[in-house]
């Protein structure tokens, strides 16, 4: 017999983990999308049997089937809900062994980017790629950038530098992103006004959370770079 059951949160609820965020400063909307993600990236099947809406000043979890309580349940396990906090020991130190130093902290150092999608991938140069230029490693999505960390850093000559290194591209310098393919792997691409950046599928499949999904990727790149209506 098919019934519903839904879970109501408020954003404080939700961890820092989940949200990416501190917990009392983020919008319920913000709340609902970062809930959305999170249990994509730890169980996509599960996730596309809920429907999860920002409602009031609270995040609905709504579930529908044989066992909705039970999807429920599980969405709450992930999420870290009931989770006992860890104990903390009060110990007595004599203020004299520390000392406080303090720092300038420039507002761009002090912003915590929001980590948004992390994949595993292969880069394959653009417009033309040999075999040996391709290179793995991971897509990491903030709500800033977009950066790319390889699994190896292949050195040059003495008197030049690393031929592939970690790169990061700011989300105002892309002028578009949209489906290619390199072969016949599907590829995301992100054009700047200087150069034109591939990733595609890795080579094998390991995390399910790091599983790189081109349509995910273009999802949430272009809401990022619409910005907040």
């Amino acid at each position: 017999m098919t019934s519903t059951a839904e879970m109501r949160l408020v954003p404080s609820q939700l961890s820092f983990r989940v949200l990416q965020k501190d917990p009392f400063a983020v919008s319920v909307e913000q709340a609902a999308r970062a809930v959305t993600r999170f249990l994509q990236r730890k169980r996509e099947g599960l996730t596309q049997a809920l429907e999860i809406s920002a409602s009031g000043d609270e995040v609905v979890i709504r579930a529908s089937g044989e066992a909705p309580d039970e999807m429920l349940r599980e969405a709450g396990e992930l999420l870290g809900l009931g989770e006992e906090p860890e104990p903390h020991l009060e110990i007595e130190v004599d203020p004299a062994e520390f000392a406080i130093k303090v720092l300038d902290v420039t507002s761009e150092e002090a912003h915590l980017e929001e980590e948004i999608l992390r994949s595993k991938v292969r880069y394959f140069p653009y417009p033309s790629c040999e075999w040996f230029e391709v290179s793995s490693g991971h897509l990491l999505l903030t709500d800033h950038r977009v950066v790319y960390e390889p699994d190896y850093v292949i050195m040059a000559d003495e008197d030049g530098g690393p031929q592939q290194d970690a790169r990061a591209v700011a989300l105002g310098e892309i002028k578009r992103v949209y489906r290619g393919e390199w072969w016949d792997i599907p590829c995301l691409m992100i054009e700047t006004a200087g150069r034109t950046y591939r990733y595609g599928w890795a080579a094998e499949r390991e995390e399910l959370e790091t599983v790189f999904e081109v349509d995910e990727w273009l999802q949430e790149i272009r809401f990022l770079l619409r910005g907040p209506k």
